[in-house]
């Protein structure tokens, strides 16, 4: 996967940990997965709201298409 270089700043105290768990050259992987939770969680939030409008319309759109289950037989005079 294409990467990219960034120029970050966060609180010193916040690195020192992270390179005493994870050392030197996990930093990165331990941003990356980080990154990609909270980037999934705010995605999940955002498709959540989306699932419960269609949900909200369901209903709705059943009724409407009863409406023309009548006008749509297998025989039709054409």
């Amino acid at each position: 996967m294409p990467t990219t270089r960034l120029n970050i700043t966060l609180p010193t105290p916040i690195v020192d940990d992270i390179k005493a768990l994870f050392g030197q050259r996990g930093l990165s992987q331990f941003l990356e997965e980080a990154a990609r939770e909270k980037l999934a969680e705010v995605k999940k939030k955002a498709y959540k709201g989306l699932i419960e409008g269609y949900s909200a319309t369901a209903q709705e759109t059943k009724e409407v298409l009863k409406k023309f289950d009548s006008a749509v037989t297998e025989q039709r005079d054409v």
